[in-house]
């Protein structure tokens, strides 16, 4: 318990130190910050960094089916990488240790939070520069790697999450001078192992996977619009898979093509992001199921908002997302939308033990405001009304359904706070955040559910070296 407390107030720990005026917190002279790079003393040409991160996470009142109660833990991560650039190539390599500590032994627990002592990355990757035009570079990069896609919602390497996404295969691009990018990969998802929860509470060590009969590929392009006013993106992305081993799927085949546009904030400047992808194929509702439904989905994402000039760089921004739902479970379609390998921290509030919401079946307007009361603190407030896209469909993260639509679509309100604070500059940062969900009229009413609002806080500090 007192760690669990010490956690907690570190942020605030450092809350005395920011009470003294910025000026003052600038006074000494900047200094590089440590980096065992040049501590060792090693050449140029070698890329060594270190990263480790401990946060305390607890949630008081689980939303999740058949759980009732708190639940907390320590998630641990660290995160080496090491590459040696030789003329045009490079050769990099990525270990990731993510553990978890004193949770309870009923506690919520799966692959997203524990992966002990995996090669995260593993590749060669080759630079080739003004290959078309004066200006242009070429990348490709083959073996284990980690990506992300244009905002992130498809594809992405996890920040917040305590695991990150692996695959094995292709990635190239290709950007011109004038920052048109053009992006193709093929790659074989990677499994996290293990997968039961006996060995995933031991901290267990078991090599990741390559799912090779799961093939995911998918092309990508991005450009500069009016000047760069804006940016413009269009995807087309292909997802096969089939059960293999011990790892049984859902047996997607899906097409998820989508465009978006997206101004990024600037002082004095309003900026807005559209976003809307359609998916297509052949899915199954479970990894259980047997039966092959038409998959027919799609996702909106629409926010606008606005940074005003001033040294708080004071945001605030409206958002509204949609995600479909599965409209009739007895009409031979799956109409649920498919995020594939994406983040949702970034929008639908902390994952970890809590990840409350996800872009499925969903219906999200919102409002966000960020400001940054002094230099090295960035404050990020937030509330979001989350509704069912389909009352007869899964409240997905929760496993909580009614399938007579009698519950309703509210799910409830999550309101959000959180706090970022560099303690040392570029070395030592922490971050604090606490999210509420007020029980909607759905989570009061399924079956299965105990009606009461969950609570959700985390402290972390984060390590550079």
């Amino acid at each position: 318990m007192r760690s669990a407390l010490l956690a907690i107030a570190l942020p605030f720990a450092g809350a005395a130190w920011l009470s003294t005026p910025a000026a003052a917190q600038s006074e000494a002279e900047p200094t590089e910050p440590f980096r065992l790079h040049s501590a060792l003393g090693l050449p140029d040409w070698l890329t060594l960094e270190v990263e480790h991160r401990t946060r305390y996470e607890s949630v008081d009142e689980d939303f999740r089916a058949g759980r009732v109660g708190s639940n907390q833990l320590f998630a641990l991560r660290t995160l080496a990488y090491v590459a040696a650039d030789i003329d045009r190539f490079r050769v990099a390599a990525e270990l990731m240790d993510s553990r978890a500590y004193d949770g309870p032994a009923d506690g919520f627990l799966n692959t997203t939070i524990v992966n002990a002592v995996e090669l995260l990355q593993a590749h060669v990757g080759y630079r080739a520069t003004d290959l078309v035009e004066q200006g242009d570079t070429f990348d490709i990069q083959a073996g284990r790697l980690t990506m992300n896609l244009g905002s992130r919602r498809l594809v992405a390497r996890n920040r917040f999450r305590n695991t990150i996404n692996g695959f094995t295969g292709l990635n190239s691009s290709y950007e011109t001078a004038d920052d048109a990018t053009l992006r193709a990969f093929y790659v074989l998802p990677v499994q996290r192992l293990p997968n039961d929860l006996t060995a995933l509470r031991d901290n267990e060590i078991e090599f990741d996977e390559e799912l090779d009969r799961t093939q995911f590929a998918g092309l990508y392009g991005s450009m500069p619009v009016n000047d760069g006013a804006f940016d413009a993106e269009a995807y087309a992305l292909r997802l096969d898979e089939e059960d293999q081993g011990g790892a049984a799927t859902r047996d997607r085949r899906l097409w998820t093509i989508g465009a978006r546009l997206h101004r990024d904030p600037a002082p004095d400047t309003t900026f807005f992001e559209w976003e809307s992808a359609f998916q297509f194929g052949d899915s199954r509702t479970s990894s259980s199921s047997t039966t092959d439904l038409d998959h027919e989905a799609q996702f909106h994402h629409l926010s606008v908002g606005y940074r005003f000039d001033g040294e708080s760089s004071l945001s605030v921004e409206a958002l509204f997302d949609y995600a479909s739902g599965d409209d009739d479970p007895n009409d031979g379609e799956n109409n649920r939308f498919d995020t594939l390998f994406g983040a949702r921290r970034f929008e639908f509030g902390p994952t970890g033990i809590f990840g409350a919401f996800a872009r499925s079946n969903l219906v999200s307007p919102g409002l966000r405001m960020r400001f940054q009361p002094f230099q090295e603190t960035r404050v990020m407030l937030a509330t979001r009304l989350h509704y069912l896209a389909s009352d007869q469909d899964a409240f997905t993260t929760s496993g909580l359904s009614d399938p007579t639509g009698g519950s309703g679509r509210f799910l409830g309100q999550l309101a959000e706070i959180r706090i970022r604070h560099e303690l040392v500059e570029g070395s030592v940062n922490l971050e604090f955040g606490l999210a509420h969900l007020f029980a909607g009229t759905f989570l009061e009413e399924a079956p299965g559910s105990d009606g009461e609002d969950s609570t959700y806080v985390y402290a972390t500090t984060v390590f550079k070296l």
